[in-house]
């Protein structure tokens, strides 16, 4: 059994560097691209099974084409969380599980138009549960 979790994206919905901001930390963001924090998401992988931790990344499609992952985790539906769903739900092929919390109103011009989004996976906060794809028997906490 193999668990890797790699973190694409770890800055909140300002990022850094922010915009106007002079601190030293957004100084160094400017100049070493390696110091710039970049909207929340990340991949899991659980054996053959990859799932999509958040969709923050704009470029979503560039670092993960089409059947690089089995489904979509969502934190919250906040738009620097799901920005990158936005040009993939045009898509074409098998329709991708979207789990994430309740919440009706979430983003909602992508719940009118899921295209082959598929939200209707609702999950509780801290409730196990396995997502479709998922190999072996270890629920995804």
């Amino acid at each position: 059994m193999s668990l890797t979790l790699r973190l694409t994206g770890t800055g909140g919905a300002q990022l850094v560097p922010v915009f106007g901001c002079d601190c030293a930390a957004c100084r160094r963001a400017r100049r070493e691209e390696s110091h710039r924090r970049r909207p929340c998401s990340g991949v899991v992988t659980f054996n053959s099974a990859v799932t999509l931790l958040d969709a923050g990344r704009p470029d979503l499609m560039e670092h993960h084409p089409a059947g690089s992952f089995q489904q979509v985790l969502l934190t919250h539906y906040h738009l620097d969380h799901v920005q990158g769903l936005f040009p993939l739900r045009w898509g074409v092929g098998a329709s991708i599980p979207v789990y994430g919390p309740p919440d009706d109103a979430g983003c909602d011009d992508l719940l009118k138009h899921p295209g082959l989004l598929d939200f209707s996976h609702t999950v509780t906060p801290f409730v196990m549960f396995k997502p479709a794809g998922a190999a072996g028997d270890a629920p995804t906490p």
